[in-house]
């Protein structure tokens, strides 16, 4: 792999990474924030929620900037706004400050994950490109466990503050290395009634809102799983700890989705990571009953594989149904996927362990029906293609 592509590669992963980690960083820490700030466990959470509802309309806002004003410029420009939004989130000082500045920060962060993916289109084809949109999304999930292990961590040492201080040194740092590093792209002009148009016929088209029904639930999911397992467990942190690290092992299986896609096929591929999210889910029932360590760890293991298989296929399935309106429908894509997250710790505060897993199983349960449904309509979308 020659020094181009790994360079532009590393920086881009790095960015992945670092931003994703910030949608998990409130999950291990919701009671030392409401101890700190004096304020209600529900108003962290819903703070938190903040964040997530403003990082999906940051990801549909700066997708549909980045043919205009260059998708360097903002992957570059929105690391610099997302490290002092960072940086002042540690500086909030009640509930409405919380609340504000975590949905600011969250808006900011949206600068990078659809134009990252549209950037990665422009600068590489085939194999290459391949690659690199493996390991972004590779990232992502890694970051969903890195994130809480690395609030969890700094806090139990020094303070919850600290954790988006240090956050906002890692932009600054990533800010000057993108500037530095990534080439520049063409700009093109597109109208708004242009890309509004192109939005509402991607929304009419069947089996594209399958996989968006999919979409919905899928990261919420993994928010779902994780906080009602940190409620559930909250007298055993060492137990807490080993979970998230042990389920960096299920990120791995992302790397080898697109072997898996091209042995298997997409469908066969779908249709394994929702048997073994159903499965995972089913372990955990079992935990309830029967506490063992192992149980719960296997089923956390589980769990981050499913994920790690069905958010690339997800996307593999939409990139091929959307032809030549890609860029606009992974924008779509990744709005409708924090869209839902954004609900999910609001709902799952709400319920007890054994409810949220029932819940994550009906999900589940709905991602096996829509599979269903895309397998029925494969032949009509590649018929149009």
């Amino acid at each position: 792999m020659d020094q181009y592509f790994n360079r532009i590669a590393s920086v881009l992963v790095v960015m992945a990474i670092m931003v994703a980690c910030n949608i998990y960083t409130f999950i291990p820490i919701y009671g030392n924030i409401a101890s700190s700030l004096s304020i209600a466990q529900s108003e962290v959470v819903m703070a938190g929620s903040s964040f997530i509802f403003f990082y999906a309309c940051g990801l549909l806002t700066f997708a549909n900037s980045a043919d205009r004003f260059g998708k360097k410029e903002i992957l570059v420009w929105g690391m610099l706004a997302s490290a002092v939004s960072t940086g002042l989130v540690g500086l909030a000082g009640d509930f409405w400050s919380l609340f504000f500045i975590r949905g600011i920060q969250g808006f900011c962060l949206g600068s990078f994950a659809p134009v990252a993916f549209a950037y990665t289109y422009d600068l590489f084809s085939g194999r290459k490109r391949t690659l690199l949109l493996a390991f972004i999304n590779s990232g992502f999930l890694f970051a969903g466990l890195l994130g809480q292990l690395l609030s969890e961590g700094i806090t139990r040492y020094s303070n919850w503050t600290i954790v988006f201080f240090f956050f906002a040194v890692v932009y600054v740092s990533l800010f000057v290395m993108g500037k530095q590093t990534l080439p520049a792209t063409s700009t093109r002009s597109v109208s708004v009634t242009h890309q509004i148009v192109t939005i509402y016929k991607l929304l009419l088209r069947k089996e594209l809102l399958y996989c968006y029904g999919i979409v919905f639930t899928l990261l919420a999911s993994f928010v779902a799983y994780y906080d009602s397992l940190t409620r559930y467990l909250s007298g055993d942190s060492n137990l807490l700890f080993l979970l998230r690290a042990v389920g960096l092992i299920g990120v791995s299986l992302s790397l080898f989705t697109g072997r898996l896609l091209e042995a298997k096929g997409v469908y066969k591929t779908l249709f394994m990571g929702v048997t073994i999210s159903i499965a995972s889910v089913l372990i955990a029932f079992i935990y309830v009953h029967k506490s063992e360590p192992f149980i719960i760890v296997l089923s956390s293991v589980l769990f981050v594989s499913a994920i790690s298989l069905l958010i690339p296929t997800v996307i593999t399935l939409i990139g091929d149904m959307s032809g030549d309106d890609r860029s606009q429908a992974l924008s779509l894509y990744s709005f409708i996927l924090l869209g839902g997250t954004s609900i999910a710790p609001i709902v799952i505060m709400k319920l007890t362990y054994v409810q949220s897993l029932s819940l994550l199983l009906g999900c589940f349960l709905f991602h096996a029906w829509m599979s269903g449904l895309l397998y029925v309509e494969r032949r009509r979308w590649r018929m149009r293609a």
